[in-house]
């Protein structure tokens, strides 16, 4: 194993909030007062030098499929929808479209205009997908209808039809190794060593837990999706596959969709469509009896809310919980009463938060919510303020991986100083991990080095040089 003498760089101590230029002596893996006999040395004079950034909610094998399927995020017209399906693929996958920039909805209609080929276009957001005729017929859909508001004539899949048609599409090891290689380099290149990842979806059980033990470039906080008390015992099985970069101690599960599918559970019916609250998976009453379990396992459950009605389900749920010593969570919290946020906080329930959707949604939430609801949308520095704990991360892939295109969204909630301890150390506190990773002696070495002052940054820059575990695993 190579050692590392990284010289004349400015370290950043996330307890002080300041830079103290230093040389960093990696050996072994962990870092070192005194540098070790005949260690490469790099000359960072000027650079900056962080610990490793953690995403505290993303779907590592997600976003590596996102670069290998045809990319919709841009696409504005239906001559570029025509011109990008045109691959030879045996099933077409696409990501990423949203109707406010296609400029209508991609249906199933529209697709079989453009296209024989069997292909399924999943939205920005993953909680919805359009899919055509030769789709459907291939994989028998046309149960599919109604689960969710699924509506098969349009071609529309919504929510747990969309795991459905998952399931029945399952990944291959090659294309799941494929898929880790490159959502690790995606969080590599932006200086994040440690993922909360999301996973178990389209992909065998064994072959999700052996294909994620083997990785050893980046540290992955797995939540293992499931909908059902029985579920959690995967967990308890799983365990058995856990390295020093493998962690599998936690649940996820939803309890609604997302905004832009209108699907987020509501309270009241979205102001621009009146007809509708959103799709929530399950009651307070059903969600408690799997809290339960966990409590008795010690396993952390950490529940999809995004809208306010799914929020009241899980505070209604996590009554009485353990949750301060197992720090179950709340993902993504985008609409919340002050009455709600207190009762997180008198709960210690934590929070894994996406500053950055406030400016991806800044269209669509005002139109969604309306102008009263708005008040109570995007709470994060109410939360801060009334106690929550917690920790930034981008979902990806529905938003990219870059760190400053997060922190620089999270500048209106928070100083940058907060924002960088939320990306890092607190990412670690809430995967219940008590080992300290900064920059401090005798610390594993999960860092990285940049040429911007984060506590300024606003362009969009990689890191230069990524380290996991005192290894260089990503170097621009």
């Amino acid at each position: 194993m190579t050692d590392y003498s990284l010289k004349g760089g400015l370290a950043y101590s996330v307890e002080d909030g300041k830079y103290l230029r230093r040389d960093l002596y990696i050996s072994t893996g962990v870092l070192s007062p005194t540098p070790s006999e005949g260690a490469l040395e790099i000359d960072i004079t000027g650079k900056f030098v962080y610990p490793g950034f953690v995403d505290s909610h993303a779907h590592l094998i997600g976003t590596g499929r996102k670069s290998l399927e045809v990319n919709l995020e841009d696409c504005n017209s239906i001559e570029s929808l025509a011109e990008r399906l045109e691959v030879d693929r045996e099933v077409v996958r696409a990501r990423g479209w949203d109707q406010e920039v296609l400029g209508f909805m991609p249906v199933r209609e529209v697709l079989d205009s453009i296209t024989t080929r069997p292909v399924i276009l999943t939205r920005r957001c993953g909680h919805i997908a359009t899919v055509n005729s030769p789709l459907i017929k291939l994989f028998s859909l046309e149960g599919l209808h109604g689960l969710d508001g699924s509506d098969i004539e349009l071609g529309l899949l919504k929510e747990r039809a969309l795991e459905e048609l998952d399931r029945k599409i399952k990944l291959s090891p090659g294309e799941v190794e494929r898929a880790i290689h490159a959502g690790t380099q995606a969080f590599l290149k932006y200086g994040v060593t440690a993922v909360h990842s999301d996973d178990y979806h389209g992909i065998d059980y064994e072959l999700l837990m052996q294909s994620l033990s083997s990785t050893t470039n980046m540290r992955i906080y797995e939540k293992f999706c499931v909908s059902k008390e029985e579920q959690l015992d995967l967990i308890k099985l799983g365990q058995q596959f856990e390295t020093p970069f493998f962690n599998l101690r936690a649940a996820k599960l939803y309890l609604d969709g997302s905004l832009g599918a209108r699907t987020a559970a509501m309270i009241s019916p979205y102001h621009d469509s009146p007809a509708e609250r959103g799709v929530l998976y399950m009651t307070a009453d059903e969600l408690r009896v799997i809290v339960k379990k966990a409590d008795r396992e010690g396993i952390q459950v950490c529940v999809h809310v995004i809208g306010d009605r799914a929020l009241e389900e899980a505070l209604k749920a996590f009554e009485g919980s353990v949750s301060e010593s197992l720090k179950h969570r709340l993902i993504h919290v985008q609409i919340a009463s002050e009455e709600q946020i207190k009762r997180m906080a008198d709960q210690k329930l934590t929070a894994s938060i996406q500053p950055i959707f406030a400016d991806s949604d800044r269209i669509i939430a005002p139109e969604r919510f309306g102008p009263l609801r708005m008040k109570d949308a995007y709470p994060f520095g109410k939360l801060r303020d009334m106690g929550v704990t917690l920790a930034i991360s981008t979902d990806s892939p529905v938003e990219g991986t870059s760190v400053i295109r997060n922190l620089t969204s999270a500048d209106r909630f928070f100083s940058r100083r907060d924002s960088i301890q939320m990306y890092s150390s607190n990412g670690h506190i809430l995967a219940n991990n008590t080992d300290s990773i900064s920059l401090k002696y005798g610390d594993r070495a999960d860092l990285f080095v940049i040429n911007v002052d984060l506590l300024k940054a606003t362009q969009d820059t990689p890191a230069e040089m990524t380290f996991v575990d005192g290894r260089l695993v990503y170097r621009l």
